[in-house]
């Protein structure tokens, strides 16, 4: 398939990680009720550099992160919307799902779930700090997603979480917000993870005029650690 060629080709070159996935089966993944009729997804990701990552723990840290996070945010969003043109240049629809927007409400929730969409596309798994982790990059990459209704050549892969027996994000969050639980289909996000009582942690920090962020999750996963030597694409921002 032509288009599914030139796709591949457009995100090898540009982003860290991506894959395919199938949604027919899968409308969970779905939150807003206009884009449930796409039946096919692309999972595109950008890492965010170790050295940002690695710092988190300082005033100074979060604010590079912050930064890193916002530029990480606007390439995904910028390389999703040239996705869609090239979708749409071969006759099919298609619409990318913005990285970083939380729909009104208390439910913390995007239009779509870029994590459940990259764990169908075989990319990595949903840990116990409801951050989505990759093997290799570990929780260290922003996603987004562009839905479309061309047909693409895809097979879901879901992987298992491997997070086992490892607590050191439950154990290192400030507010206590992860229950240690592996993700499950059959377990609601509310069950696992409080985003309430992270939001609430970002208001505070705010309030003493420090970044509204956190991330100790993110550094101190181990998937995100233990290849650090050995990551061959380079940092995009």
């Amino acid at each position: 398939m032509e288009l599914y060629e030139k796709l591949t080709e457009y995100c090898e070159a540009k982003l860290t990680l991506y894959g395919f996935a199938n949604l027919e089966e899968n409308k969970e993944a779905v939150f807003l009720d206009q884009l449930k009729r796409y039946d096919y997804a692309i999972a595109i990701g950008i890492n965010i550099p170790d050295n940002i990552v690695d710092n988190l723990d300082t005033d100074e840290g979060r604010k590079k992160y912050l930064e890193a996070y916002t530029q990480v945010n606007n390439l995904l969003n910028e390389n999703a919307s040239h996705i869609v043109e090239i979708i749409k240049q071969y006759g099919f629809n298609a619409v990318n799902v913005d990285s970083s927007y939380i729909l009104p409400g208390e439910n913390f929730v995007g239009e779509i779930s870029h994590k459940l969409v990259a764990n169908l596309a075989g990319l990595g798994w949903i840990g116990k700090s409801a951050l989505f982790i990759n093997p290799y990059y570990g929780p260290r990459v922003r996603w987004a997603t562009i839905l479309t209704d061309a047909a693409l050549p895809v097979e879901n892969k879901r992987m298992k979480s491997r997070c086992k027996s490892c607590r050191l994000c439950v154990e290192n969050c400030p507010v206590n917000a992860f229950d240690d639980k592996e993700f499950s289909e059959d377990v609601s996000r509310d069950e696992r993870y409080d985003a309430g009582a992270c939001a609430s942690y970002f208001d505070r920090l705010e309030s003493m005029g420090k970044p509204r962020l956190c991330g100790l999750c993110v550094k101190v996963c181990p998937w995100g650690l233990v290849n650090k030597n050995s990551r061959k694409k380079e940092d995009k921002i």
